[in-house]
């Protein structure tokens, strides 16, 4: 039994959306298509692992800019905390 026919606009809704970073199991899911006919069409243009590729590293780029900044108040709270200590020292 033949499975839906993926016509050339399905697969740049495909390609687009795997390139965006959604998981080939949700892209199948939301077109009604296999798993498997997801990877295949993802696969056959490798530009777009690139861009998805691309996309995580600016997203833990992101990440990890939070993190910086949430160090640094962290820093920022614990010698607050010292000097206030040291000052009922006083």
């Amino acid at each position: 039994m033949a499975g839906k026919k993926i016509d050339d606009a399905m697969k740049e809704q495909i390609l687009r959306d795997f390139g965006n970073g959604i998981s080939p199991k949700k892209i199948a899911e939301k077109l009604g298509i296999s798993v498997s006919s997801v990877n295949r069409i993802a696969k056959t243009n490798p530009g777009q692992d690139i861009l998805q590729a691309s996309s995580k590293s600016e997203e833990k780029t992101a990440r990890q800019k939070k993190i910086e900044d949430i160090e640094r108040r962290i820093l920022l709270l614990e010698k607050k905390i010292l000097e206030r200590e040291a000052r009922k020292r006083s």
